[in-house]
């Protein structure tokens, strides 16, 4: 394996779930981490948590629904940060009903959500 230890990960869907534990997995390998979320405060917990193992970890509240927060998010990492050996594409929606009752919005959240913002994030967190 590589070595992770001094290098950035960049985890989306950061404050709930597995992200903070994701998080606190990536920090006790030594990577820096770049946390992304929508909710600053819960955000911020999951970041107290990982600093407790000695790495540097930044917060940027995001929306990856949002095109622009996409952006920014990526040009963040790369200038705040100095750019992105991981990413981990852990923020997803589910949608716990039957089908025919899902708004037609709701359904392009989810394909923005759990499949386009992944491929926006990875396309330019590849690049050399």
């Amino acid at each position: 394996m590589k070595e992770l230890r001094g290098k950035n990960a960049l985890i989306t869907g950061a404050s709930r779930g597995i992200g903070p534990t994701i998080a606190c997995a990536l920090a006790g390998e030594g990577m820096n981490l770049i946390l992304t979320a929508r909710h600053l405060p819960a955000l911020e917990q999951a970041a107290a948590d990982a600093r407790k193992r000695g790495v540097r970890v930044s917060c940027y509240p995001a929306d990856l629904l949002s095109p622009s927060d996409l952006a920014a998010l990526v040009d963040r990492a790369e200038t705040e940060s100095g750019g992105v050996a991981v990413l981990v594409n852990n923020a997803a929606m589910e949608l716990a009903r039957s089908y025919e009752l899902i708004e037609v919005e709701k359904l392009t959240d989810v394909v923005s959500l759990n499949l386009l913002a992944p491929m926006i994030l990875c396309r330019c967190s590849c690049h050399p």
